[in-house]
């Protein structure tokens, strides 16, 4: 049945997609930036991973998504607590980062350790 302007009833399911819309749209917006975020910091490790096919590709950036995406509350408070940096923007600046860092992780800890332990005074690793 071909809906027209003059009538307004709307099939069930119409009704429901714009209710869930409607609820949760301006929620799902703010974490598709952050997904978004998340993506664009993933392509930047993928462009220096020697090339071993499209899965594997594929696998790498929806790990680094999905941790940047999970990571980037954590991260968001952070930021907001110690640098001031406003928590519209905090989650998304967060997932860019986490996904640029890529696997270099443990590079990151190592030289934040090393960091440390020259502060302190401790032995240089």
């Amino acid at each position: 049945m071909p809906m027209s302007a003059a009538d307004p009833s709307l099939p069930p399911g119409a009704a429901l997609a714009a209710a869930l819309i409607a609820l949760l749209g301006p929620m799902a917006g703010e974490y598709t930036v952050i997904v978004l975020a998340a993506l664009a910091g993933a392509m930047w490790p993928l462009s220096a991973r020697p090339p071993a096919g499209r899965l594997d590709a594929a696998l790498f950036v929806l790990r680094l998504v999905a941790t940047a995406t999970a990571l980037g509350g954590l991260c968001a408070w952070l930021l907001q607590t110690h640098l001031g940096v406003p928590s519209q923007y905090a989650p998304a600046v967060a997932a860019w980062a986490i996904g640029a860092v890529g696997d270099g992780w443990r590079d990151l800890i190592r030289l934040g350790l090393d960091r440390l332990r020259g502060v302190a005074g401790g032995p240089q690793a």
